[in-house]
């Protein structure tokens, strides 16, 4: 089901407009029962694949689209964090809204949040970068193979003990 997902997340990026960086990115699924869920609830691996479908979607949608499928760039995740707020169950329809919330020297960061019927479910914070046949690309080098210069928006307050945990032990 991953792989049929990933085409359809593809054929969409490739027909829409490019959004800006700093832009919502939202995916909709079906939580499919004995696929995605057992009996009742969504697997934890669940969302984790569809967080992968959405920084797939990020990175073909946004302002990196062009870069990214001339240079065969995919993203990457090195550390995330989530938080699960109510379970998401079978047969819901979910909503996960992605975006990139900040950026430094080494790594990107973005949230992504789940929803069903405009609630919160799930929320998760990520902290990924940008892998080309050439090997990782920083940020800045992310943007200089873009030609341009970006200055990111502040570290949300809620990342800040996150960002540091993770930056200790790299």
């Amino acid at each position: 089901m991953y792989r049929f997902r990933f085409i359809i997340v593809l054929l969409k990026s490739l027909l829409s407009r490019k959004k800006g960086l700093l832009e919502d990115f939202e995916l909709n699924f079906w939580a499919i029962p004995l696929i995605d869920t057992d009996y009742s609830r969504l697997f934890t691996q669940t969302y984790a694949l569809y967080m992968g479908l959405a920084r797939w979607n990020f990175l073909f949608n946004s302002e990196f689209k062009t870069a990214a499928l001339k240079r065969a760039w995919v993203p990457v995740t090195t550390s995330e964090t989530i938080t699960y707020r109510k379970s998401i169950k079978a047969f819901s329809r979910v909503k996960l809204v992605t975006r990139m919330v900040h950026w430094n020297d080494h790594r990107f960061y973005l949230e992504h949040i789940f929803y069903v019927k405009n609630e919160v479910y799930a929320h998760t914070y990520v902290e990924g970068l940008v892998r080309s046949p050439a090997g990782h690309l920083k940020p800045k080098e992310a943007f200089a193979e873009l030609g341009v210069l970006k200055e990111s928006p502040p570290l949300p307050g809620a990342m800040q003990g996150w960002v540091d945990l993770i930056s200790r032990k790299s």
